[in-house]
């Protein structure tokens, strides 16, 4: 072999193996970078997670507003006296539900106290919620006194059909009367959506409470300034984990989130991309903007 032909060999074999390296790192290229495909499903998935913090959050607002009813207070004042069987119809509080009292055993302390909250079959509240099942509470104390614990448990509860399972946990975290604080924790949780399919979900925030017209006894009132963290997780491998970066706001007249930008990480077994969800401007609405990269989706709340 001439040395004209090594170097034309050698050549041609330099090319080839150019030429695979080159088709290597696009094709490394085209799977580490997300389609719209990709960005649509991570979009996807943050309504997922945000339909759920919903939902949960609503074990929040019924637990506040049952510990706020002046009901309640009634019903411990009944306890004390003696009665064995307590209970109130909350339609006149803007919600559709049955709060009975179920005393501890052997005594007249007012706490801790179980409070069952019944929607029965189905019931549609003032603020056009459909619930239906009932939800277990077992207060330690008053909601508003620092360090009461609340639990509480799922029984065929669903919240405009989405259902919940798991346990809620909500401890008050203040340090004085005038600035009420929780933290709320949601452990082994999965739910439900109205299509069957099932989320695994889990969480930890922390609740700061103010009030519109400086009247903390006024539950309509109220404000809720929102912070920490949540993650969804789905049977096909798909999850996001998600982080609240400026804090969510949300009225007690609004069932939704109208303020504030959580953080989110979306994996699934092909792509991981990062994106933000936007609440707004503080409109009360069920509309938040994704935003990944270049690529935005406007997202409803159910």
């Amino acid at each position: 072999m001439t040395m004209k032909t090594i170097l034309k060999v050698f050549s041609g074999a330099v090319l080839l193996s150019s030429a695979i390296l080159l088709v290597n790192a696009c094709k490394k290229s085209n799977t580490s970078s997300p389609s719209s495909s990709d960005n649509g499903n991570a979009a996807n998935m943050s309504a997922n997670g945000a339909t759920a913090d919903n939902a949960y959050d609503d074990a929040f607002n019924i637990a506040v507003q049952t510990g706020y009813d002046k009901g309640v207070t009634s019903m411990l004042e009944q306890k004390q006296s003696g009665k064995t069987t307590l209970g109130f119809n909350t339609t006149g509080y803007g919600y559709c539900a049955t709060v009975t009292v179920k005393p501890s055993s052997g005594t007249t302390a007012p706490f801790p106290d179980t409070l069952i909250v019944d929607f029965g079959n189905g019931c549609t509240s003032a603020d056009n919620i459909a619930r239906s099942g009932s939800i277990t509470y077992i207060f330690s104390g008053h909601l508003i006194v620092p360090q009461t614990t609340i639990s509480a448990t799922f029984n065929n509860y669903t919240v405009n059909g989405y259902k919940l399972n798991g346990t809620y946990a909500i401890k008050n975290t203040s340090t004085s009367l005038t600035s009420p604080s929780f933290t709320t924790t949601v452990t082994g949780g999965n739910i439900v959506f109205p299509n069957d399919t099932s989320y695994s979900f889990s969480g930890t925030k922390t609740v700061s409470v103010t009030s519109s017209d400086n009247n903390l006894l006024d539950a309509s009132s109220l404000v809720f300034s929102i912070t920490g963290n949540y993650s969804i997780s789905s049977s096909y491998g798909a999850n996001l984990a998600a982080t609240v970066t400026s804090p969510l706001e949300r009225k007690a007249t609004c069932h939704y989130v109208d303020k504030g930008v959580v953080a989110f990480k979306y994996t699934s077994p092909s792509i991981s991309v990062n994106g933000t969800l936007d609440y707004g401007n503080g409109t009360c609405d069920n509309s938040a903007l994704v935003t990944i990269g270049s690529f935005t989706a406007t997202i409803t709340i159910p």
